[in-house]
């Protein structure tokens, strides 16, 4: 007993992830994250950004939420990027947009790799012009995936980069193959010791995991622009 006790704590310890990044900062389980819906979805914006990271390995993120308090939008995506960890640990190539729909407010982040082709001047010229008009007039969708579309298209264009290659079979876990193997071996064994009563436990220990996204592990450069609209 005292054994099956110990691998039933490697198992929870395995599948756990935590549900938070950290204060009351967001996990960004995908390229999309609308916590207001005013995306509907984002299916089409969520492809996008997963058509720059397979041809470029850059990672960009949409973040909307209601508010971003008690922090101020500047802490709240940096943070949020930060924490995520979104572009390549060492490239440091990702972006995040986030919009507060009670404030009115917009940030985007990104990270030094991708400086040199999205200086502040230029993301905030794009912002005005693609991404601010459409809000202004109640259309979220059309204006962050036009916006999304445009940085994406620079991206794919100026920078030189590509995908490293996935660690994980799958996405949702963070277990390599041969972590994946073991465990299933560890799973089977106990099932057969238990008479399958170890297979109620299964869908616990796996429903606590999940932590978001495997994210790259790159940083912010602390660079970005921001703004208001009406």
């Amino acid at each position: 007993m005292r054994y099956l006790t110990a691998v039933l704590l490697a198992l929870a310890l395995v599948f756990s992830a935590p549900t938070c990044t950290g204060e009351d900062y967001p996990i960004l389980y995908d390229y999309v994250t609308d916590e207001t819906g005013v995306l509907y979805g984002g299916y089409d914006i969520n492809e996008l950004c997963m058509y720059v990271y397979d041809n470029s390995g850059a990672e960009m993120a949409v973040l909307v939420v209601n508010t971003t308090q008690p922090y101020d939008i500047f802490t709240f995506a940096y943070e949020t990027f930060q924490q995520n960890g979104l572009g390549q640990e060492g490239e440091d190539n990702g972006l995040l947009l986030v919009l507060s729909t009670d404030e009115n407010l917009w940030r985007v982040e990104v990270g030094y790799g991708l400086h040199g082709i999205l200086p502040d001047s230029r993301v905030g010229t794009l912002a005005r012009e693609l991404l601010v008009p459409q809000i202004e007039v109640g259309d979220y969708y059309t204006g962050v995936y036009d916006f999304i579309n445009n940085l994406g298209g620079i991206i794919l264009d100026e920078y030189d980069g590509e995908p490293p290659e996935d660690p994980y079979p799958i996405g949702f876990i963070p277990l390599t193959f041969w972590q994946l193997v073991i465990v299933a071996g560890i799973v089977i064994f106990l099932s057969v010791i238990t008479k399958g009563r170890i297979l109620f436990f299964l869908p616990y220990l796996i429903g606590k995991g999940g932590g978001g996204k495997n994210w790259g592990g790159g940083k912010s450069g602390g660079g970005g622009v921001g703004g208001r609209w009406k």
